[in-house]
């Protein structure tokens, strides 16, 4: 297992864990009752470890385009998490540029953008070795 497929599974993980606590939470109906918040949080840390789990040891057999969507999956919940970093530790102005939809267009830009040039060093790769 290498240093890329541990940031990958742990970028995968952060990921699932973000997007499966707050699907469980809406779905569950937010705000209704004190406990769906903590059963959103439960389902989103066992459905990140699942997930990061499984990617650790499979992301180095990915080919092509996959694993540049991987990495584009893996780099938005780490970009979120650096962003919600920034905010809590109070960055001056952080809160004022950071509002929600900035912050999840801003994490979704930067996925993007890896994904893309992962894919580019993909595509170099493979007409470099042809």
């Amino acid at each position: 297992m290498s240093a890329r497929a541990i940031v990958l599974g742990l970028g995968t993980a952060i990921t699932t864990f973000l997007l499966a606590g707050a699907a469980t939470i809406e779905l569950l109906g937010a705000g209704e009752a004190p406990g769906i918040g903590i059963i959103g949080v439960f389902v989103g840390f066992v459905a990140g470890l699942l997930a990061g789990g499984i990617t650790g040891v499979y992301a180095d057999r990915l080919p092509g385009i996959a694993a540049s969507a991987l990495h584009a999956y893996a780099a938005f919940g780490i970009a979120f998490l650096a962003i919600a970093g920034l905010r809590y530790v109070n960055v001056p102005s952080a809160d004022a540029v950071f509002t929600f939809p900035v912050h999840v267009g801003a994490s979704l830009v930067i996925a993007i953008g890896i994904g893309l040039v992962v894919a580019r060093e993909r595509l170099t790769e493979r007409t470099t070795a042809a």
